[in-house]
This record gives structure tokens, C-alpha cells and sequence, in this order.
């Protein structure tokens, strides 16, 4: 009876948690897993019964009694399962209702941000903005970051916009799941929160980080990111491995490809920001790939993402795709326009030109995924003034690898790279992880092996030794011994500058007149000047590039100007796709060509191969200030 009742019980376990399974496939799998423990039990009951009633002997009953009451305790089970499986739907409590709204950093808007499709949106006024006025790309200075500590503050946390904020809604936005799974699905934010969170610290930084230093070498494609763009937060969600296991994954899926919301840039096929990772990393829960609604105990802010946002330790920030609305399951890369035309490193000897004309884009050998390893040095900060007298200084940095890789060494050279003495290294994960996590986040943290944050340096050193030498570098080394390299190697993307980082020492006296140095970082992020990198020119207030405006477009007058006439004019004359204007109150010279000029505060400046000619006469015509008196129009 034992060996022929539970391979009974089994089979209708199973057919009762296969019908539950079916009948609510649209439902979350907690609440399916609730019933399926209770089905599972009456199935083995079932099944028992079945068996018992089957042997005659035990009842002493007639074969023909004995198979009515067979049928009898099989239509009994079915009638209590569909009627649990029923009651059970009924009685499913209905998503939470969270109203949650997008955090606001600053109680007011930015003046800057007037006038801009940004201007429901708060900001600290201490970012340094990159891209003028939008749109709204930012780092904070680098002091601030590494005061501020392990946590980054979400106020001072770096930005990466390519274009306007969506205002999302929480209750109406939603993420739907397609391609190659079993059950497509669309989750409302109510659903995904109602689904087991994972919370955990992650530094993700830019890919363009510090990339001024390489248009300093050669102008690039993008514009100028400093050392402090990239930041550390506390981000929770629910595990993309959980929300695909609920969906499930085909056999033959290869990659997991994420967009935003459609029409919000000018570039690609349905104006949506898109890229893709690939199946491995997006399954594996070692990988701690999130679906992210929090940011540092907080919904998420509009700049970062609300309500939704993909969260990839280790990654750069170009894969993490905010204002998430849609994942598709395939067995190719996203076909997304930026998945290729940003976030590549390509031979130092392509050009924008070259990359076009020989299409670089799609090799897929260059693309960037993990983050290389990284450091750079807070102190001394620029223009910091160091007396020479007896005593100790203490120089200090950061440090970060990607792919969950561990720093494990800082170094810092006094003689051009020729030798290294080690810092002292900070680590700050381990002690989050005892202070706030859950007894399975510390599990996990534990078995995973991975390391998703930075770390800070520190090194005393002799003042006297300091102000003797010609400069002082840091590099960092991680656990495969991957280190940072002595020279930039130049990219058309400017993307992954990882040389070490260095600050030249310049002789000076202090304030009292005794023997000094001051230190010179290799650039300061976006328009502001200074940095031995930086060549030298004369001082021009920023005005004098700012607002090259005009008249309607409709009262430009009628006058022509060619080339020469431009040339001859004893007035500074600029021609801006087609128009002439009088710039003899703002510029003492004519601008070389190609740079990069500003109308109305808003650069004149694209993220890939320059601003096209449409794209041009758009901003000219939006941006027309008046501060320029136009003269008439040009022809080559």
C-alpha cells in the first residue's frame, strides 16, 4: 500500500499545484506560494485516500463498493481543492496602494532651471552643471563628495540626463516584461514593492569620468566630467532575478534588454534610452541586480530615476537605465540607438570620423560593461598651500573597481611613478552590512564574494619631502591586479581615463612670507578653468561667451554677408547657421571655428558627433535673446 500510495499522492500533488499555478499565473508569487503549501498537502491526502479506499481488504468491502468509494474520495478532494483555490482568490488582499511621490533635493526650483522643461524639478545649487542650463548633467566638487563620507548624499549625488524629466506618476507607471518568457506580465509599482526587497550599498560611477583630462589631450565627443562623477548609495528594490522567475525565462535567452519611456530623446528609432546585460548576470543573485524604488532610505529623486531604475553593481551608470518601463527577454544585444553610440572605448587612432565611416560602433569587442579600477586624490585640494617646515601631511583619496572586484592596494609616487609608497585603506561595506542588514542581506554579502563600493586612502607624508618634489600621483591595484596606468590613452568617447591620477607642486611663499608650495589638479570638471592640463588663455569672463543672440527670425534684415565681407569688417562679426550678428560688445576677436559657442545659456553641444544642422537651427531659433544686434544673413 506504502509503495503505491505515495507515487499516487505525487501525482495529484502535483496536478493540484500545477492547476494553482495556472489559474493564477497573473498573480505575484507570494501569494502562489501560499497556496500551493496547502494544495500541496491535500494532494498528498488525496492521493493517501485514494489508495486506502481502493484496497478492499482494508474495508472489507465488495471490488464494486470499494471503487464507488473511489470516485466518491476523488470528488470529494476535487470539490474541497477548487473550493480553497476559490476562496483563495477571493480572499487575496489587494496591492498595497503607496503614494509615493518623487523626491524633491531642493526646496526650490533653480533659477537656472526657469524656462526649461526642468523646472518642477529641486536642485542643489553646489552642483557644478556641465552641459549649461540643460540639459541637466552635473558632479559635485570633489572635496564635497569625499566629506560627505561613505554614503553619498542624494543632493550631491552626480547626474546624467540626455534629456528633459519625465513627471511619471506612480500609481500609473508600469514595467512590462516581454520576449522570451512563459508568461509576459506587466507589474504596476504596487506589485513590484509588494515583492521581496533587496537592499545594499553600490557605488556606481560614469564611464566619463574624468574625461576633461582627456579633451584636454584632444577634444572628444563628450563634455568635460571631473574626478566626482560617480556616488554611493543605498538602494533597494526587488531582484531583476525575482521579477523574470515570476515571468519565466525560455531556454535560449541570451540577454535582458531594458528601456525608458519612448519620445523623450532625438536620437534612435522611438526616442527611448535603451541597453542591454546579459542573461547570466541578470539570473545570478550574486550579482545583486535591482529593480530600484529607493534611494537611500527614500523614493527615488526625478534626476535619479523616479519611480523606477535599474540598479547593476559593478557596472557604469550608462547601463542602469532610469524611468524603467520596459524589459524585454532575447537572444541578441538591444538594438537601442545609445546601447551602441555610447559607452565604448575605441582605439586611440579612430576619430568620430572614422568610427562613422568604418562603423566601430557595432563591434561589439568595445563595449563597457564593469567599471576598470579607479582612484583619485581629494588632498591637497587645488591651490592648497603647503608651508616647507618639519612635520606631516596627510594626502587622502578614494578608490573603486567594478565587478564586484576588491581594491587592495593605494599607492602614491613623489618621483614621477619611478616609486610607490602604500596608504592605509578605509573600508566602509563591511561595517553597513553589520549595522543595518537583514540576517539574509548578510548571508548573502558574506557567500557572494563580491565587492560593490569604494574605499578611501590615506597616506602621511613627510611636508618637507612633499614640497621637494614635482608632483605627487595615486593608482589604486584590485584582487586580479589590474592597476591604473601612467598615461592617459586617448579615446574619441573620452570614456574610462584611469591613468594615475596627478597634481603638480609649484614653489610659492605663504601668507607669511615663508617657503611654500601650491598644488595644481589636473583639471576642474566642466567650464571652470584652472588645472595644469588645462592650456593656457587669456582671461575672458564667461559672459563674453554667453548669449549670442538676436532679432525674431522674421525681422532679420535683409542685408547679405559672404566671407570676406566678415573678414574686412573692422566690427567683430559672427555667422551662426546663416545669420550674421554684431559680437564686437562680448568677443575682442572672431572665435576659431568649431568652438563650442552658447545661445541664450545653452551650449551649443551634442553628446556623439556634434549638433546636426536641423538640431542647430532649432536651438538658434528658440534661443534668440536680443543681446546681439543681427545685421543680416550669410552665404558661403
Amino acid at each position: 500500500q506504502t509503495t503505491t500510495a505515495l507515487p499516487t499522492s505525487i501525482v495529484f500533488s502535483t496536478f493540484f499545484v500545477f492547476f494553482s499555478r495556472t489559474s493564477n499565473s497573473g498573480s505575484p508569487p507570494s501569494f502562489v506560494n501560499q497556496s500551493e503549501m496547502l494544495l500541496y498537502f491535500a494532494g498528498l491526502l488525496g492521493g493517501l485516500a485514494s489508495v486506502v479506499a481502493y484496497n478492499t481488504e482494508t474495508l472489507g468491502l465488495a471490488p464494486v463498493g470499494s471503487r464507488i468509494l473511489l470516485v466518491a474520495v476523488l470528488l470529494t478532494t476535487a470539490v474541497v481543492f477548487f473550493m480553497w483555490n476559490s476562496l483563495a482568490q477571493a480572499l487575496k488582499p489587494p496591492p498595497k496602494k503607496n503614494k509615493w511621490e518623487p523626491r524633491q533635493l531642493a526646496p526650490e526650483v533653480d533659477g537656472r532651471d526657469m524656462g526649461t522643461p526642468d523646472s518642477w524639478v529641486g536642485r542643489d545649487p553646489s552642483l557644478v552643471r556641465l552641459t549649461g542650463r540643460h540639459p541637466f548633467n552635473c558632479e559635485p566638487p570633489l572635496k564635497d563628495l569625499c566629506d560627505a563620507g561613505f554614503i553619498t548624499p542624494t543632493r550631491i549625488h552626480f547626474v546624467r540626463n540626455h534629456g528633459k524629466v519625465p513627471k511619471i506618476k506612480w500609481s500609473k507607471h508600469k514595467v512590462t516584461v516581454t520576449g522570451l518568457v512563459k508568461k509576459p506580465y506587466t507589474f504596476t509599482m504596487d506589485e513590484l514593492v509588494a515583492l521581496p526587497s533587496h537592499e545594499l550599498p553600490v557605488t556606481f560611477p560614469c564611464a566619463g569620468n574624468r574625461r576633461k583630462e582627456e579633451n584636454m589631450v584632444k577634444k572628444g565627443l563628450g563634455f568635460s566630467w571631473g574626478a566626482a562623477a560617480h556616488a554611493t548609495s543605498v538602494w533597494k528594490g526587488v531582484r531583476l532575478s525575482t521579477v523574470l522567475k515570476h515571468c519565466g525565462v525560455k531556454e535560449g535567452a541570451k540577454f535582458v534588454c531594458f528601456r525608458g519611456p519612448k519620445k523623450e530623446l532625438p536620437k534612435g528609432s522611438d526616442g527611448s534610452y535603451g541597453t542591454s546585460i546579459a542573461i547570466e548576470r541578470a539570473m545570478n543573485e550574486n550579482w545583486d541586480v535591482l529593480l530600484a524604488y529607493q534611494q537611500n532610505g527614500k523614493p527615488l529623486a526625478p534626476d535619479h530615476g523616479f519611480p523606477l531604475r535599474i540598479v547593476i553593481p559593478g557596472f557604469i551608470g550608462g547601463r542602469m537605465v532610469k524611468w524603467l518601463e520596459h524589459i524585454e527577454v532575447t537572444t541578441h544585444e538591444s538594438k537601442n540607438f545609445f546601447h551602441y553610440y555610447d559607452n565604448r572605448v575605441l582605439p586611440s587612432h579612430v576619430t568620430a570620423e572614422i568610427a562613422e565611416k568604418e562603423d566601430w560602433w557595432h563591434n561589439p569587442d568595445y563595449i563597457i560593461n564593469d567599471i576598470n579600477i579607479q582612484s583619485a586624490m581629494r588632498s591637497p585640494e587645488h591651490k592648497e598651500i603647503v608651508t616647507n617646515e618639519a612635520g606631516k601631511y596627510l594626502a587622502k583619496g578614494y578608490a573603486f573597481a567594478g565587478g564586484g572586484r576588491k581594491v587592495i592596494r593605494c599607492e602614491v609616487s613623489l618621483d614621477l611613478g619611478v616609486t610607490w609608497r602604500p596608504c592605509k585603506i578605509e573600508r566602509h561595506e563591511d561595517e553597513w552590512y553589520k549595522k543595518y542588514a537583514s540576517a539574509e542581506a548578510m548571508r548573502n554579502y558574506d557567500s557572494r564574494g563580491k565587492w560593490w563600493c569604494w574605499v578611501f586612502w590615506s597616506v602621511q607624508l613627510d611636508k618637507k619631502e612633499l614640497c621637494a618634489a614635482p608632483e605627487i600621483r595615486c593608482r589604486a591595484w584590485d584582487q586580479d591586479h589590474n592597476t591604473q596606468p601612467l598615461h592617459i590613452a586617448w579615446n574619441v568617447m573620452g570614456m574610462l581615463n584611469n591613468s594615475s591620477y596627478r597634481l603638480r607642486i609649484h614653489k610659492t611663499k605663504d601668507a607669511d612670507g615663508k617657503d611654500a608650495v601650491w598644488f595644481e589638479h589636473p583639471t576642474l570638471p566642466g567650464p571652470q578653468p584652472g588645472g595644469w592640463m588645462v592650456p593656457d588663455a587669456p582671461a575672458r569672463p564667461q559672459v563674453m561667451y554667453a548669449s549670442l543672440g538676436g532679432v525674431d527670425p522674421k525681422k532679420v534684415p535683409d542685408k547679405k554677408f559672404n566671407e570676406s565681407m566678415l573678414e574686412e569688417s573692422k566690427d567683430v562679426l559672427v555667422a551662426v547657421d546663416g545669420l550674421v550678428f554684431n559680437a564686437s560688445s562680448v568677443l575682442d576677436s572672431v572665435p576659431p571655428k568649431g568652438r563650442v559657442m552658447k545661445i541664450g545659456g545653452t551650449d551649443f553641444q551634442f553628446d556623439f558627433a556634434g549638433l546636426d544642422k536641423s538640431l542647430a537651427a532649432k536651438f538658434l531659433s528658440k534661443y534668440q535673446g536680443g543681446k546681439l544686434p543681427c545685421l543680416g544673413k550669410y552665404s558661403a
